[in-house]
């Protein structure tokens, strides 16, 4: 009965929300590969939880290489009207649509007109999307989104070097964007204290010395699922739906939808 129940609000959520696509951004460095991961797993979250996700991966270690995904046509095809959306979309075994952008998402960088115009078409699709992850270079992120006032998400590891790593993409992302909202996730800690620990740590000094706000995003433990399912190229909850790892996942996809992020309409854009 209370699978149903999540099942019924899910159905309720669909039909009364609000027409629009949220932008998740998903910064790739400095470990493209967790960050893929990262991605298509918060991208199954949301789709247990009633959403609909794409995922929109512009970095060569991303989202697509980590399924195994034959990629015939990719974003730049699709602006240079070579293919139709239906063609360029690619899924992997769990189902979670990833559309390739390693070619053309740099014209959106370039482009603020190009970047609304595509977002936007995505939202109209068919499909629906009311979620888009973006799976890409600090670089990238940063020229697309710079100066705005919305949260960009990045993963720290557990060790001290992972610590000194974030913080230097973070003071990297504030003085060369003018970025100052981002939501850190903990990767591969033993314990909450930890967690807890670090993101002190990390939001004091952000605070301090770059006036930046580091936004609790979640935590994720070690769980050998999550390397098994990287084994199998797929998300975790095809390996292990009911484990922590999954719990996780879920638990930081609804919390996302409080996150400050770009959305997009099919006629304009907008900030929730």
């Amino acid at each position: 009965m209370f699978e149903a129940a999540l099942d019924q609000a899910s159905g309720l959520r669909r039909l009364f929300r609000q027409r629009t696509m949220r932008l998740l951004p998903v910064m790739a460095d400095p470990r493209p590969a967790d960050s893929a991961s990262f991605a298509l797993n918060l991208a199954a979250a949301f789709g247990r939880g009633g959403w609909n996700p794409i995922v929109i991966d512009a970095h060569r270690q991303g989202v697509a290489s980590l399924l195994g995904l034959e990629l015939r046509h990719d974003l730049e095809d699709l602006i240079e009207g070579r293919c139709r959306f239906a063609q360029a979309l690619r899924r992997g075994r769990d189902g979670v649509p990833v559309l390739a952008a390693q070619r053309g998402f740099d014209a959106l960088t370039r482009d603020a007109r190009a970047a609304e115009a595509v977002f936007s078409a995505v939202a109209s699709f068919e499909g629906a999307y009311d979620v888009a992850l973006v799976h890409a270079s600090a670089a990238s992120l940063g020229a697309l989104l710079q100066a705005q006032d919305v949260e960009t998400t990045l993963l720290c590891g557990p060790d001290e070097a992972d610590l000194t790593e974030t913080y230097a993409r973070l003071k990297s992302m504030v003085n060369d964007y003018r970025m100052s909202q981002f939501r850190v996730v903990f990767d591969g800690f033993d314990s909450q204290a930890d967690v807890a620990a670090c993101h002190r740590r990390l939001a004091a000094v952000a605070a301090r010395f770059l006036d930046a706000a580091v936004t609790f995003g979640g935590s994720v433990g070690r769980d050998a699922d999550l390397d098994e399912a990287v084994r199998e190229r797929t998300s975790i909850f095809a390996v292990a739906a009911r484990g922590p790892a999954a719990r996780a996942f879920e638990r930081i996809a609804s919390a996302a939808h409080e996150w400050r992020l770009p959305a997009f309409t099919p006629d304009r854009r907008t900030i929730h």
